[in-house]
């Protein structure tokens, strides 16, 4: 379903009736609502799931006006609140666990969990966060470009290296999802959500009263210290290490990541 807001227009979808607390699954950069959907076939709790503005079917209403962290947290509570939910869980991965904390740190008392998926609180020292935003900025304009030339540069990061080998029909559905985006709206979209453009979350994070799953695949290092940070900082969170998985682990170790949502949400 779309939902039309001041400054953008949401994509939703729920595989059935809200007849319990949900789950709303936040995909990552280059991904999509579909990025979720073997995952969201295989568990036994209510599911949404939205596409970020910018990527496939949610859009920024207008390119040219400013939009922040802040927006897409209130934008998203209204769209909640158009079909009747309340409160929630959100699965985040990436870029979407940086916006399931926005969306906490604003909106806590409709937060059930977390479950955090190789993300981070954002950058702490506003000189290395303005130097990864002009980063963000360049490969933005890379976007706009030359989209597929684009697609094909990113998958060579080092992050993702072992996706075709472990989960290959994913990695292809991967593919395909990352090359259908609207350019101009991708491009947007990094300018808008890079790490460098948001705000430091620690002190929002050490409030949550809530239960968080921080989930890191072994092979990626640097987000598993990330992870660590996030546990020593909230003694409500859990962190869970899952082998044979770098930066996306509900690709690469699919099976092991249900296992984990299973203990987490049974």
């Amino acid at each position: 379903m779309y939902i039309k807001a001041d400054k953008s227009t949401l994509f939703l979808t729920k595989d059935r009736e809200l007849d319990q607390t949900p789950i709303l699954f936040i995909h990552g950069f280059t991904g999509s609502s579909q990025s979720w959907k073997t995952i969201r076939n295989e568990i036994d709790i209510p599911s949404i799931s939205i596409d970020i503005p910018g990527h496939n079917k949610s859009t920024f209403n207008n390119l040219k006006k400013s939009y922040y962290f802040k927006d897409f947290a209130n934008e998203l509570y209204m769209a909640l609140n158009e079909i009747n939910v309340k409160e929630l869980h959100i699965c985040g991965y990436s870029l979407g666990g940086r916006l399931a904390i926005s969306f906490a740190a604003k909106y806590p008392s409709m937060i059930k969990s977390l479950l955090l998926e190789s993300t981070s609180l954002g950058i702490e020292d506003r000189d290395i966060r303005e130097e990864r935003y002009q980063k963000d900025l360049n490969i933005s304009t890379s976007i706009s470009e030359n989209l597929n030339e684009f697609v094909k540069n990113w998958e060579s990061n080092k992050l993702f290296e072992m996706q075709e080998t472990r989960n290959k029909p994913e990695y292809e559905n991967q593919r395909e999802i990352r090359t259908s985006h609207n350019k101009d709206q991708l491009s947007n979209s990094l300018k808008t959500f890079s790490v460098g453009n948001m705000p430091y979350m620690l002190r929002q994070y050490q409030k949550f009263n809530f239960p968080i799953s921080i989930i890191n695949g072994k092979d990626d290092i640097n987000y598993i210290k990330e992870g660590r940070i996030m546990l020593k900082l909230n003694n409500n969170s859990k962190q869970y290490i899952i082998n044979n998985a770098s930066h996306n682990v509900h690709l690469e170790n699919e099976g092991m990541y249900l296992d984990v949502f299973s203990d987490i949400y049974n």
